[in-house]
């Protein structure tokens, strides 16, 4: 086996992690679990599969990865989520990895499904994510949502393969996580101090669904096609429209304080 060690974040995952660790189990003989919060069998399969499992509250995403890889035996890290698999080529090409460029943060592809049926176009369709780094030179930000990592100067790599990724069991569970993800990105961009305008909230929504069903072919997915350029749509009409909520709010705060009468003293 490689020097590496998998870190996997878990929440109420019984149906999941499984599956997840005897995949992560084709790259590493070190799996880690950061569990925050189960209430079902996650921990007990985990452990049961011979993950080492570790219980804390729930601070974020780019946190529960951090700790997961501070305390891996390995500084090389590859780092899952516990609705996706890695594939037989991608750990193929993991095992083929030298590991000698330690500012080296390595991507590859990831294939989303919706009801167990494989997207292969639109936006979905040509996805790829970092998940591959040393951890003495790269670090996960602490943002409430979209997590990167972060690194002074680093170098990046495709390499072949990819995981799987079984995170959309249906339309209505793909509706609820676009409802989720969009308003953790309207206050992560609140916190940023970002801005939105009438065109942004009217027109990025129009453009990105647009791009995922027509220019990346998203049409030739059907009905699940049709779905994800839906949900693209209603994704970011719907955090920018929390952004600006959220900034108008606190406009009228601002100037709740600030049209407070002064008292003189006597």
């Amino acid at each position: 086996m490689n020097s590496l060690s998998v870190v996997i974040i878990t929440r109420d995952e019984e149906n999941n992690i499984v599956d997840c660790i005897r995949s992560a189990k084709l790259v590493s003989d070190e799996i880690i679990v950061v569990d925050t919060g189960s209430t079902d069998q996650t921990m007990k399969l985990a452990i049961a599969l011979g993950a080492k499992v570790f219980s804390i509250p729930w601070e974020g995403y780019g946190f529960s990865r951090n700790y997961g890889a501070e305390k891996a035996k390995n500084s090389w890290i590859l780092a899952l989520d516990a609705d996706e698999r890695i594939s037989p080529e991608l750990g193929l090409s993991i095992h083929r990895m030298k590991f000698t460029d330690v500012n080296c943060i390595y991507r590859f592809r990831r294939k989303n499904y919706i009801a167990g049926k494989k997207i292969c176009f639109g936006t979905l369709g040509f996805e790829t994510v970092k998940r591959i780094y040393n951890r003495n030179y790269a670090k996960w930000d602490l943002t409430l949502v979209h997590e990167k990592l972060q690194s002074y100067q680093p170098s990046k790599k495709l390499i072949t393969g990819y995981i799987d990724h079984f995170g959309l069991k249906n339309e209505e569970d793909y509706k609820a996580k676009a409802v989720l993800y969009a308003q953790m990105s309207a206050e992560k961009y609140f916190l940023q101090g970002r801005k939105t305008h009438f065109l942004k909230r009217f027109l990025s929504p129009i453009f990105n669904s647009v791009k995922s069903y027509i220019l990346q072919l998203g049409f030739l997915d059907g009905h699940n096609g049709w779905i994800s350029a839906k949900m693209i749509s209603y994704y970011c009409w719907l955090k920018y429209f929390s952004l600006h909520q959220l900034s108008n709010k606190s406009k009228i705060r601002e100037i709740g304080f600030s049209s407070k009468p002064r008292v003189k003293r006597a």
